[in-house]
């Protein structure tokens, strides 16, 4: 598969900006209050080579995955650390269930699964809208694993065909900061598609 050019590389961070950009304003419906995209920057662009994460002295990162289905495959990939986690649960969550272990064991994983399925809804609905595909989202998967898990991980999707950009993140409010890693494995049709984007719209 041909990989992106610079020029198509930078339409397909147009596309996914604007989805981040539509997530952090569900984020701030969600949240009850004011949720900014800061910083928004390209990391990697792959075709098999490693990948490097900025989270490798992590134990338990909180992987969260959003399969891309219909007219192009993919995944969505949000990876928190521990500490990450904490915090946006901390935001998120009202004084009664951080205040309860019982509540909180049972709402925890619960909020990090919404918060990917409106980021990586956000983007998905961005591709599906300019690219002219019929595309949704899977259920959004939670696993918690080591660096090295992760690694795994992502190098098995790179493995079945799948290409990777990775995105560094930053979402802020009054209250919390929080840095997720966006990571988009895609396959030879959805670059085809960007490609056609480009030729048609730059």
């Amino acid at each position: 598969m041909d990989l992106l050019n610079k020029k198509e590389i930078e339409v397909a961070k147009k596309i996914i900006s604007a989805g981040l950009v539509k997530s952090a304003e569900s984020l701030s419906f969600f949240m009850n209050e004011t949720i900014t995209l800061k910083d928004f920057e390209s990391d990697q662009l792959l075709n098999g080579s490693p990948w490097e994460s900025s989270k490798k002295d992590e134990s338990n990162i909180q992987l969260l995955t959003t399969k891309v289905i219909g007219d192009l495959k993919g995944v969505c990939c949000l990876i928190f650390s521990e500490k990450e986690a904490d915090q946006l649960r901390s935001a998120a969550l009202p004084l009664e269930i951080l205040a309860s272990p019982e509540m909180m064991k049972e709402m925890s994983d619960d909020i990090m699964l919404e918060v990917d399925n409106i980021i990586s809804e956000s983007v998905i609905t961005q591709f599906s809208n300019l690219l002219n595909v019929k595309i949704h989202g899977s259920v959004p998967d939670l696993k918690k694993v080591n660096y090295i898990e992760m690694k795994e991980f992502i190098a098995n999707e790179i493995s079945n065909e799948l290409y990777l950009v990775s995105f560094k993140t930053s979402f802020e409010s009054s209250k919390v900061v929080f840095n997720p890693e966006f990571v988009w494995l895609f396959d030879a049709a959805f670059t085809n598609s960007i490609k056609r984007y480009a030729a048609e719209n730059v």
